[in-house]
Parts: C-alpha cells; sequence; structure tokens
C-alpha cells in the first residue's frame, strides 16, 4: 500500500520525538533537530497522528517526549515542511533545509527549539 504526499497547511502541527538523551532537565539541547541520512527531520503529521500515537511508534516510548511545531512557525524560519508517507506511517513528514555542515546550523536548531513545545513531557 502507497500513500500520496499531501500539502500540509499551515494551520497544522508536527511532533517530534525527542529522546532522552537530547534533554537535559527539561532542556532540549540542538542535537534533538539534527537530520539523518539524505531527507529531513522526521515528524509526523498532525493531521494523521496524535502526539499519544506518535510517542508509541518510538523503539521505548519511556524514553522518550514529544514536542509540537505549527507549520506556519517552522516555514517562517524558511524552512521546508514536507509531507513524506511512509509503508508504516501515514504522518511521516519532513522538515527540510537544517544546515548540516555551516554555521548556520546551530543558529537554526536554536530558532527551531524556540518554537517548540511540549506536547508530551519527558521524563513524565
Amino acid at each position: 500500500m502507497s500513500f500520496d504526499e499531501n500539502k500540509i497547511p499551515n494551520e497544522d502541527s508536527l511532533f517530534l520525538r525527542v529522546h532522552k538523551s537530547n534533554i537535559v532537565g527539561n532542556k532540549i539541547i540542538p542535537g534533538a533537530y539534527t537530520i539523518k541520512g539524505d531527507g529531513g527531520l522526521s515528524t509526523d503529521w498532525s493531521h494523521y497522528s496524535t502526539a499519544q500515537q506518535s510517542l508509541a511508534r518510538s523503539k521505548n516510548p519511556n524514553d522518550n517526549g514529544i514536542v509540537k511545531f505549527n507549520v506556519r512557525e517552522v516555514r517562517a524560519l524558511e524552512l521546508k515542511v514536507v509531507h513524506r508517507p511512509l509503508e508504516d506511517n501515514v504522518a511521516h513528514s519532513e522538515i527540510i533545509g537544517i544546515p548540516v555542515n555551516n554555521p548556520n546550523k546551530t543558529k537554526t536548531r536554536l530558532l527551531l527549539d524556540q518554537i517548540a513545545q511540549w506536547e508530551i513531557p519527558y521524563p513524565r
């Protein structure tokens, strides 16, 4: 089964799992916003997923929290938001444009941190 990519409205939200290794106190370290591979920062679109469902998809939900981003605020940082559904996760989406190896990578990650809101805090 395959899913079509859909345009994500500015009013919607994205959920990001944050592993406990990226949390100091109640503060998220910039490394939590690191992209893996050739894609973008992996998130779940609120149209197809709740925060609780996003957390449940992690390998160990007890080791993670969930932050929420407003799509409009992400795009205001000159980042793209793209729906990239997977076979096992129709909600899968990516934040594209986070610098990897240049001086702006930390700045962009800090800006993402400023708009992130805890939806399911770690620890609970």
